[in-house]
C-alpha cells in the first residue's frame, strides 16, 4: 500500500474510534451474540527481508503480536475455539448479556515458534489458543514446499534467465511472468517480491508438481540440495504435549497439508481420520476441530470430517448447501503483521479497527447442524 493510501486509511481508522463507530460496532455484537475467530500461522522475532522463507501473510512478529493481544484482551471477550462453538450452537437465540463480543484465537500449521514464542506471549496474557497441527511435519525436519522455494529463489543465482525460464515453460503463462518479474532483480528478491510467484504456483499446480519445481530451480539456479537440512520448522511432540498441559487447545490441520479438495476420496478419508489419531494418542486427550488446508473443502469431505467424529471444521467460507453437513461450519479471518500496520510502518490501532470490522463474524444459533 503506498503511503497516500496508508494516511487515508489512517485516517478513516481514527474516525472510526473518534466518533464511536468502533465503540458501538462491539457493542452490538455482543448484544447480537456475534464473534470472531482469527487465525495466526507464524509469530518470528523481527520483520526482515527473507521473513524466515514464508509469506509474508503468514507472519507477524513478536512485538506486533504481543500489541494485537492487548488491543483484542481491551475489546473482546476471547475464549478457547471449544468455548466459542458451544456458545456459537446453542438453540438459545436469544440476545447476549456479555459485555464484549467473543473472540477465538487459532494457529495453524504447527510451527516451532509457536512454542518458542507465541507461547510465552499468551502466557503472560493468560490468553487461550487452539493450534492446528499438520502431523507428518511435526518432529520432522520437514518444510512445506513454498518455504523451499522461497529458499531457492532468494539464495540462487538467477542471472542465467534462459534456462532458469525453461524450467517453468511447462506451466501457466502467470507462473511464467511473476517468475519474469524476479529475474532482472539486482539483489536476492525478498519474500515480498516472491510470494506473487508463490501464489501464482500455489493456484496453477498440485504438490507433487511443485515439488519438480522446486528441484528443478534450485539445479537451475545452482542452489545445492537437501534445502535447510539443518532446519527444524516444525513443533516437536514434547512441545504440543506441554502445550496441551497449560490449556492450548490441539485441533487438525490433515498429514500432509496437501489441498483436500484435490486428492481423491480415500486420501482426504486418511488425512482426516490419521491425523486426529496421532494427536489424541500423543496428548492423550480428544481432537474435537479440523481447519481445512487453505481452506478449501467441500460438502463430501465436511461429511467425512464428520464421520471421523470431529465437531466442527473451518473453511474460508460456507455456500449455502455445506450447510445442510452435519458438522459445525466456521469462518475465520487471517491475522498478519499487515493486519494492524499504519502509515508509518509500525502498529496502528486505527489500522487494526478497520481490519477487524470487515471480518466475518458468527451469530449465536447460527450453528445449528
Amino acid at each position: 500500500m503506498n503511503t497516500f493510501k496508508s494516511k487515508i486509511k489512517e485516517l478513516a481508522g481514527r474516525a472510526l474510534l473518534r466518533t464511536g463507530v468502533w465503540e458501538r460496532a462491539l457493542q452490538r455484537w455482543a448484544h447480537r451474540g456475534e464473534a470472531i475467530i482469527l487465525t495466526y500461522h507464524r509469530v518470528i522475532e523481527k520483520w526482515d527481508r527473507t521473513l524466515d522463507y514464508s509469506q509474508p501473510g503468514m507472519v507477524v512478529t513478536a512485538e506486533t503480536f504481543n500489541r494485537q493481544l492487548v488491543f483484542l484482551k481491551q475489546h473482546f471477550h476471547i475464549v478457547p475455539l471449544s468455548s466459542l462453538v458451544t456458545q456459537l450452537s446453542t438453540k438459545d437465540s436469544q440476545p447476549s448479556t456479555l459485555a464484549r463480543p467473543l473472540c477465538a484465537l487459532t494457529f495453524d500449521d504447527g510451527w516451532r515458534d509457536n512454542y518458542e514464542i507465541a507461547f510465552p506471549i499468551l502466557r503472560k496474557h493468560q490468553v487461550p489458543a487452539t493450534i492446528f497441527l499438520t502431523t507428518d511435519f511435526i518432529g520432522t525436519n520437514r518444510t512445506f514446499w513454498h518455504t523451499c522455494l522461497m529458499y531457492v529463489l532468494s539464495h540462487g543465482d538467477l542471472s542465467n534467465g534462459i534456462r532458469i525460464r525453461k524450467t517453468v515453460e511447462s506451466y501457466p503463462a502467470v507462473v511464467r511472468h511473476y517468475l519474469a518479474r524476479l529475474l532482472p532483480m539486482t539483489e536476492a528478491p525478498s519474500a515480498q517480491d516472491v510470494n506473487p510467484f508463490v501464489e501464482a504456483v500455489k493456484r496453477a499446480r498440485d504438490e507433487d508438481t511443485i515439488e519438480n519445481l522446486i528441484r528443478d530451480l534450485a539445479y537451475a539456479s545452482g542452489v545445492r540440495r537437501p534445502l535447510l537440512a539443518d532446519r527444524r520448522f516444525f513443533l516437536e511432540w514434547d512441545h504440543v504435549c506441554e502445550m496441551a498441559s497449560a490449556g492450548i487447545e490441539v485441533g487438525s490441520h490433515g498429514c500432509s497439508h496437501r489441498i483436500l479438495t484435490r486428492l481423491e476420496a480415500d486420501q482426504a478419508e486418511d488425512e482426516l481420520t490419521r491425523s486426529k489419531a496421532e494427536i489424541e494418542q500423543r496428548i492423550g486427550g480428544k481432537v474435537r476441530h479440523f481447519a481445512f488446508p487453505d481452506g478449501a473443502s467441500n460438502r463430501s469431505l465436511m461429511e467425512s470430517a464428520s464421520r471421523a467424529g470431529y465437531e466442527s471444521v473451518s473453511l474460508l467460507a460456507a455456500t449455502p448447501g455445506e450447510w445442510d453437513a452435519r458438522i459445525l461450519t466456521l469462518r475465520r479471518v487471517g491475522m498478519h503483521e499487515g493486519a494492524s500496520v499504519g502509515s508509518k510502518g509500525s502498529f496502528s490501532e486505527t489500522s487494526l479497527v478497520q481490519w477487524l470490522l470487515r471480518a466475518p463474524r458468527m451469530r449465536s444459533g447460527s450453528l445449528k447442524p
